[in-house]
Formats: C-alpha cells, structure tokens, sequence
C-alpha cells in the first residue's frame, strides 16, 4: 500500500515489469501511456490518471509514473 499526501504532485514508482514467457526478463520498452494508468480514489470507480505524461522506463522493469493534484485529491 502507498500512501499520498492529498492534492500534491508526486512521482510513483510502478513495477517491475516482466515478460509474459518467463516471468523473469524485465520488460525495458514498454508505452505506458496516461489512458493506460487507471486509479481508484477512496475505492470508487477505476478512471484514467488527470496527469497527461506517460509513465517512463527507469530500470530492470520499473517505471516511473507522473501524477498530478487532481489525481491525488481524495
């Protein structure tokens, strides 16, 4: 579980990522675009992340993901 200060910028790291075959290799090239980020806030419906950036890769299958204000306001 991650907790978040309520309406404030903040990075998260999400991951890792590995490869559907092995479940070993760290998947390194992936688009994680803003529409593929879904969040719950207070257990309510899943919806798309406010944020528009795309998450980016950082190493060995984890990536990091931009969320702004609204995103973090419940």
């Amino acid at each position: 579980m991650l907790f978040l200060r309520q309406s404030t910028v903040v990075t998260v790291v999400i991951g890792p990522f590995l490869d559907s075959t092995d479940g070993v290799t760290p998947e390194t090239a992936l688009t994680i675009s803003q529409a593929d980020v879904r969040l719950s806030k207070n257990a309510a419906a899943f919806a798309q992340k406010n944020d528009a950036t795309a998450a980016t890769h950082m190493e060995n299958g984890y990536y990091s993901c931009p969320l702004n204000a609204t995103d973090t306001n419940t």
